[in-house]
């Protein structure tokens, strides 16, 4: 297999947050549960786009819970 075949085939997501977490088993809906969020939050928060504070409020719980971030 060439580089080429290879790069075309894996996701360039692949150690983004969200696909990290689920690997772990960690899902939105159970990460919503357990640091007090809706479901939209922890989906933007896996997009950036969530507010700058509330984001980093999460990541702080996150990283306080031992996630694998």
């Amino acid at each position: 297999m060439t580089s080429a075949i290879i790069e075309s085939i894996l996701s360039k997501q692949i150690d983004d947050l969200e696909p990290n977490l689920t690997r772990h088993g960690y899902y939105v809906r159970d990460l919503a549960e357990q640091f007090n969020a809706k479901p939209a939050e922890i989906k933007l928060l896996f997009r950036g786009q969530l507010d700058p504070a509330r984001a980093h409020e999460l990541q702080e719980q996150m990283l306080a819970a031992e996630l694998p971030l």
